[in-house]
């Protein structure tokens, strides 16, 4: 379920959540906000559907009322994780757009940084194509190593799109507000531009100590999960080759 948060490349460190989280995704999973569909490798699906109905194989399974409880509860802590990752890549997106603002208020260039918006934009609708697929969050079954190491490469990716980018659009910027202010003064770009990069770096380091304790709590949250669903398969037997947690 870590997985999610692969949808959150930019300021945050694949290292970082590798050393939190232990579990690993053992079927694929579908959510929409309301449903669930956990698919196997065969092609064989258990379906939870937004009235808690329970489908394997096409086939619905009489539950209980205390079946269903367990199996509501199941399903809304599962979907609830959306709204979740939406918000933590939400954020991200948002800051570097804070700063891509602070910085061209500063050098009277409110179009100098559109380009740097852009590829940004992109690189946060690139990541979540690969994991949503006609509105649903689609996880794969898969080891939380290997989603680490995906999102190592996305976060590096991030940084170069981020600090080349923008620093060529920031330096560009600054040599034309200082033609207009009568020269260009070589000393004066440099300390603007050292400045600059400190600014940068104290907000994203605030920003990265957000994101770790978002992380350590989801986390948390996901052992939670892990045993939940030991018990719901205590309750639901037919279940259990539908497990998506394992540790």
């Amino acid at each position: 379920m870590k997985a999610i948060l692969a949808i959150i490349p930019l300021f945050m460190s694949g290292q970082l959540m590798a050393a939190q989280c232990k579990i690993d995704i053992k079927n694929e999973i579908h959510l929409d906000g309301q449903r669930l569909e956990i698919h196997q490798a065969s092609g064989e699906t258990a379906v939870v559907d937004e009235n808690n109905n329970l489908m394997i194989h096409g086939d619905i399974v009489e539950l209980d009322s205390d079946q269903k409880a367990a199996i509501e509860d199941y399903r809304e802590a599962l979907n609830s994780y959306l709204p979740r990752a939406k918000k933590i890549a939400n954020d991200g997106l948002e800051l570097a757009n804070e700063i891509i603002d602070d910085v061209s208020e500063s050098f009277d260039a409110p179009e100098a940084f559109d380009g740097v918006k852009e590829k940004l934009h992109q690189f946060y609708a690139d990541i979540e194509s690969r994991y949503y697929k006609n509105g649903d969050l689609v996880l794969p079954a898969e080891s939380f190593q290997s989603l680490t190491e995906s999102w190592a490469a996305d976060f590096d990716k991030a940084k170069e799109i981020f600090n080349e980018e923008f620093i060529s659009s920031a330096f560009n910027a600054m040599s034309a507000k200082m033609k207009a202010e009568g020269g260009l003064n070589l000393t004066a770009m440099a300390e603007s531009m050292t400045e600059l990069k400190e600014r940068v770096a104290k907000r994203l380091a605030e920003h990265a100590q957000d994101v770790e304790v978002q992380s350590e709590e989801f986390c948390e949250s996901l052992d939670d999960m892990a045993e939940q669903e030991q018990e719901l398969h205590k309750k639901i037997p037919q279940l259990k080759d539908y497990q998506i947690f394992t540790i």
